[in-house]
């Protein structure tokens, strides 16, 4: 029996996938160079420090990766407040989730600056019961660090655990911690291979409304 949701973020919760994208074209397009579809795909699920090591690998970049990560943060976060925005929803399959007397758990990728001015944004302080970001694991996801972790904090094993995601690289997390995972494509992932995944669905809604099936 599922006892505790735990979600990703980025691309799942909020549609954030533009906002990521833009600050890294803004970045390499002062060394010439451009993201394209094939590798952003690539990226995503990634830490951002893997991100930073691939773009300086892929374009034998004059720079080094921290310095190259240090530049993204700082045009993300400049143009973050007032742009983050919930996936459609999100508050309803949060409230579903309270209402069942689920725990709910994150675990993301993203560094804890970002998850923490994510949070703020979107009124979310205090909703999680166990949250792990980039910096509490050795291995980003595809390794199911994250997803142990988190499930270590909620006090529950593996197999209680659903896991909500986005993107294949997480998917693969989720499945190698042995918990069940539901996909939720976005734009940007709806073409990519998530048939790793137990089910796959439109929208958050959706799993609010198929939310019986899923935890049984």
């Amino acid at each position: 029996m599922i006892s505790a949701v735990i979600f990703d973020m980025d691309g799942l919760m909020v549609d954030s996938e533009p906002l990521q994208k833009e600050a890294w074209q803004v970045t390499l397009r002062r060394y010439g160079y451009e993201i394209d579809e094939a590798l952003f795909a690539q990226m995503l699920g990634l830490r951002i420090s893997e991100d930073a090591v691939l773009l300086r690998d892929r374009f034998s970049l004059p720079v080094t990766a921290e310095a190259l990560l240090h530049q993204r943060m700082e045009t993300f976060f400049a143009g973050l407040p007032g742009r983050v925005k919930a996936m459609p929803g999100l508050h309803e399959l949060l409230a579903e989730l309270r209402a069942r007397g689920l725990r709910r758990g994150l675990a993301t990728s993203g560094v804890r600056r970002y998850v923490e001015a994510v949070m703020r944004e979107l009124d979310l302080d205090g909703t999680f019961g166990a949250m792990v970001v980039a910096q509490d694991v050795t291995r980003g996801k595809p390794a199911p660090d994250v997803y142990w972790l988190a499930a270590q904090r909620l006090n529950l094993l593996p197999a209680q655990c659903l896991v909500l995601e986005d993107a294949p690289n997480g998917v693969a997390a989720a499945k190698a911690a042995g918990m069940k995972c539901v996909a939720v494509p976005n734009e940007f992932t709806r073409s990519l291979d998530l048939s790793a995944a137990d089910a796959i669905l439109p929208s958050l809604l959706a799993v609010r409304d198929r939310l019986d099936t899923l935890i049984r």
